[in-house]
């Protein structure tokens, strides 16, 4: 388990490390979860304590949500006030998503179906 806590950590670290030097728009731990997912890809897949441990932090993901929860009803006044732009970034970006994720899936399914073809 120590090894898996370590990976994810490590893993963060490095993501967070690239952020602050190179000054990037972009997250650390997204950063460290791309490294990650690059790194568990080029191995074959995570060790089975890595995939244990992740499952049963993912049991956890709830509570993770907990402080996100508290921040909403600390700011509560500013959410009543400002709800209608709320609702409209909300809905521009899923629409802006789902775009991206269709246009995507688009884009490999055509390159997929012309290798699958050869």
């Amino acid at each position: 388990m120590l090894n898996a806590i370590s990976t994810l950590l490590i893993s963060q670290l490095i993501g967070e490390a690239i952020a602050q030097v190179t000054g990037v728009p972009i997250p650390g731990p997204l950063i460290g979860m791309l490294l990650l997912l690059t790194f568990l890809t080029w191995k074959g897949g995570p060790s089975e304590e890595l995939e244990g441990f992740s499952k049963s932090l993912l049991s956890w993901l709830a509570m993770l949500f907990v402080p996100a929860a508290t921040g909403l009803m600390t700011g509560f006044h500013q959410l009543a006030t400002d709800w209608w732009r709320i609702a409209i970034a909300i809905f521009v970006s899923t629409l802006l998503g789902l775009a991206t994720t269709g246009w995507i899936m688009e884009r490999l399914s055509r390159s997929l179906g012309a290798e699958g073809s050869n």
